[in-house]
């Protein structure tokens, strides 16, 4: 084994495809996670109470993780970022569901302008980092 990475190339446009859409389903059931569990709160000893926005940080990775995978079925930074666009769609529909549902989905804190800029740097990393 000489630790050369082979990457599979001969996958017809259908499969690339394909691959982009479950990327894409994967990002939206991410976001609906990460956006429910971003206000948690951990009761401490005594009953203290504190946030821990932890999804957050899984945004950055998951969104990194999505990105780097759908550089393997596409070259091309427009068509990689396929699941990243993904996300975003579905973090704007759940931030504009309060005008249909009347329930406020996400809420108006500093954590969910961090879950949007981290979800967006790492959809975004593997893309400029240029690996």
């Amino acid at each position: 084994m000489s630790g050369e990475r082979i990457v599979r190339t001969d996958f017809s446009r259908g499969e690339a495809v394909g691959g982009l859409v479950w990327l894409s389903v994967a990002a939206l059931i991410a976001v609906l996670l990460q956006v429910v569990y971003l206000g948690t709160w951990v009761t401490l000893p005594g009953g203290f109470r504190v946030a821990v926005p932890y999804t957050i940080v899984l945004a950055f990775l998951f969104n990194m993780v999505l990105t780097r995978t759908a550089k393997l079925w596409s070259s091309r930074p427009a068509f990689a970022a396929v699941p990243l666009y993904a996300w975003l769609a579905g973090f704007l529909l759940l931030l504009s569901g309060v005008v249909v549902t009347g329930d406020q989905l996400v809420g108006d804190n500093i954590r969910t302008v961090l879950l949007l800029f981290a979800g967006v740097a790492g959809g975004v990393w593997p893309l400029v980092r240029g690996k």
